[in-house]
């Protein structure tokens, strides 16, 4: 089981059973896995990720897809049967190759900011639950509209595992 659940000053928090990182925190933290969504030209622990690559550890696998030239991350992460991605605000348009690198994707976990460039993203990546975050700026209300959600109400965490993805239906939480 995974558990994805809010955390100060970042997008979540994700607890398997081998290994706890922390998405897109606005400080990177000294003894904790992270990953950053911009490169850092100095990262004060190994457990940080922020360059384009593949990664692995605490058995997750860890694909850092740079876009931009690299100056923007999103991560697509495998771990207990499940793939997640993370995309960070400013949310993209996201071509064919940085698709094919997100992959398909169980748990989509995004920025609600700009809700036609996460319509065009959604339905690419057609994800069985999709985690939305707040962001200074966005459009917490018509992302959520677009992506289907007809009311807003904020959970703490979510639990996910392959037997409990909707199967013909789409979830989408807001993450508070």
């Amino acid at each position: 089981m995974i558990t994805l659940s809010s955390a100060p000053h970042a997008a979540c928090k994700v607890s398997t059973e081998t290994a706890e990182f922390i998405v897109f925190p606005s400080q990177p933290p000294k003894d904790a896995w992270a990953l950053l969504s911009h490169p850092e030209e100095e990262l004060q622990s190994k457990k940080i990720l922020s360059w384009p690559g593949e990664y692995d550890f605490s058995g997750v696998t860890v694909r850092a897809i740079g876009q931009e030239l690299g100056r923007q991350i999103s991560y697509s992460c495998v771990t207990g049967g499940l793939r997640m991605g993370f995309i960070d605000t400013p949310v993209l348009d996201w071509n064919d190759a940085e698709l094919e690198k997100l992959g398909d994707v169980d748990v989509l976990v995004l920025a609600a900011d700009n809700p036609k460039k996460i319509t065009a993203l959604v339905e690419a990546a057609d994800p069985r639950v999709i985690l939305l975050f707040e962001v200074k700026g966005g459009d917490l209300a018509g992302v959520a509209k677009v992506c289907g959600l007809t009311q807003i109400e904020p959970l703490a965490e979510l639990k996910v595992k392959p037997s409990t993805l909707p199967t013909d239906s789409r979830q989408v939480v807001i993450l508070k």
